[in-house]
């Protein structure tokens, strides 16, 4: 997917979800907050926004430019709120297909793994993510 796709989609559901509405990550920022990027296990791109202070909650924005298992190879989005424990953070949301807006009844449940370290999360899947 093109940059400005994926900025657009992001903008729509931040406006959407009224997360648009937090300050921007920043210095002020929690440990956690910003852009994240990987490669899913299909080879398609991932990003991950995490916004918030970081006192134990964050609101989160998760897309998968190609989710080949849940949306037959068109996009995938998954917004709700983070919820760290020690290193771990912990997001929910619905899984909408994108373009058309396909929403999976149930939320699912995603998780990461901080390494302050690496300043890296590693994903339920193994996945290493990387700061933008």
């Amino acid at each position: 997917m093109k940059r400005a796709s994926l900025s657009l989609a992001l903008t729509v559901v931040l406006g959407l979800t009224g997360a648009g509405l937090a300050a921007p990550a920043s210095a002020a920022g929690g440990a956690l907050a910003g852009t994240w990027t990987s490669v899913d296990t299909d080879g398609s791109a991932q990003t991950l926004s995490i916004v918030g202070s970081g006192r134990h909650a964050y609101s989160v924005i998760y897309y998968d430019e190609s989710a080949t298992s849940a949306c037959g190879g068109n996009p995938a989005l998954v917004t709700g709120p983070g919820f760290v424990d020690g290193n771990d953070l912990v997001t929910a949301g619905p899984l909408v297909c994108l373009p058309g807006g396909n929403v999976f009844r149930s939320r699912i449940t995603l998780g990461y793994a901080y390494d302050a370290g690496s300043d890296t999360l590693t994903d339920d899947f193994g996945i290493v993510w990387h700061r933008a």
